[in-house]
């Protein structure tokens, strides 16, 4: 069995009864498959070296990662277990049934670099939601290739890598933070067990975190938490618990973490109250556009409605209306296609937002900064 075969069935079989559709078949058809390793404290020059290449990355994932045939009617799962290399327009990211996955098509193109071998892989941030309340945001990263040391397959170097960046780097996107940047410091991340023992351990190197410090919310440390819980699981591709440890602590045995307890296995917390309502999830932060744009995202609103919109100074380029979903307890997938053949070159704000039929003027929204070229 191939790499490619091993993890196809690992997702499939792992995330079936919690994945709603989304993209995660043609990303991996659009990337290299070969498993390789992150070591968990080494340095990260290369990240900011590769951000162009995280944008290309965004391919598409939209909030979950299996096909809707793997998936229940009551699906809550979010996860990001893609593999990523080189993404080109017209390349596929995430299931069989959805299509496209750069975020443009030809003639568009994006001329952000691509590291061969390279490995996509989901992030969560913190952002406010309409109500200013703290909610989680998923961005798409990129990794080097690196030697292999997981021959198990387990996801472990997918792991490392996107809980050090939820955990230690900068989002694309500076709408988006971790609190976690200059308070904690990754000591390792593992996955172990098997079926209902499986779970995830992300240990930290420091002490003094066990208390919430000061200014920040109860609201933002479980965020935090909630933050590393669904990068973890993206990473794997299960919704296994996260147990946490600090400072060499016995894994299981910390009392708090940010004031949160921990004493207990971390599960997900519910996906309505802890994901923005609606998420852009291409193209990412900084891209180079022109031609035709597919914008992907999830959302769940009012009768499912979404409004996509180009603008710039207070001026609409280009609407699209986007239907994704409404209800349930997770997120649904939307896709469209701006026109951007007569849109002026230049920097813009790409808008993702739900319908508001309340009329107050604050629905949730998500937005990108691209390029038009």
């Amino acid at each position: 069995m191939n790499d490619d075969d091993r993890l196809r069935r690992l997702l499939s079989d792992a995330v079936s009864d919690i994945e709603p559709r989304d993209r995660l078949a043609e990303i991996r058809a659009s990337v290299h498959p070969d498993p390789q390793v992150v070591p968990m404290s080494r340095p990260r020059p290369w990240l900011y070296a590769v951000a162009g290449a995280v944008a290309s990355a965004a391919v598409i994932g939209v909030i979950a990662y299996t096909t809707s045939a793997l998936s229940g009617p009551d699906d809550s799962g979010d996860l990001g277990a893609s593999q990523g290399g080189s993404s080109s327009p017209a390349v596929s990211t995430a299931t069989a049934t959805d299509t496209q996955a750069s975020t443009s098509t030809s003639p568009s193109t994006s001329t952000s670099p691509v590291t061969t071998g390279a490995k996509a892989y989901a992030v969560y941030y913190v952002g406010a939601n309409a109500a200013g309340r703290p909610v989680l945001y998923r961005e798409w990263h990129r990794g080097p290739s690196l030697p292999t040391t997981d021959p198990a397959g387990t996801g472990e170097d997918l792991l490392t890598e996107a809980v050090h960046d939820a955990v230690a780097t900068l989002p694309l996107d500076p709408d988006y933070r971790s609190p976690w940047r200059d308070l904690a410091t990754l000591d390792h991340a593992s996955f172990g067990g098997t079926g209902a023992d499986e779970t995830l351990q992300i240990a930290f190197a420091d002490t003094g975190i066990a208390e919430r410090p000061t200014g920040m919310s109860a609201a933002e440390a479980r965020a935090a938490v909630q933050q590393l819980v669904y990068t973890a699981q993206g990473a794997v591709g299960k919704r296994a618990p996260v147990v946490f440890s600090v400072a060499g602590t016995v894994p299981g045995t910390q009392a708090t973490l940010l004031g949160v307890d921990i004493s207990r296995p971390i599960d997900n917390a519910p996906m309505l109250r802890t994901l923005s309502l609606v998420n852009i999830s291409s193209p990412n932060e900084g891209e180079q556009v022109s031609g035709r744009l597919v914008v992907t995202g999830v959302n769940n609103a009012f009768e499912g409605n979404s409004v996509i919109t180009l603008e710039r100074s207070g001026k609409q380029y280009a609407v699209a209306p986007a239907t994704g979903g409404q209800g349930g307890h997770r997120l649904f997938p939307w896709k469209v296609a701006l026109d951007l053949t007569k849109v002026p070159p230049g920097e813009y704000t790409l808008v993702a937002e739900n319908d508001d039929p309340s009329g107050q003027g604050h629905p949730d929204r998500d937005t990108r900064t691209v390029e038009v070229r």
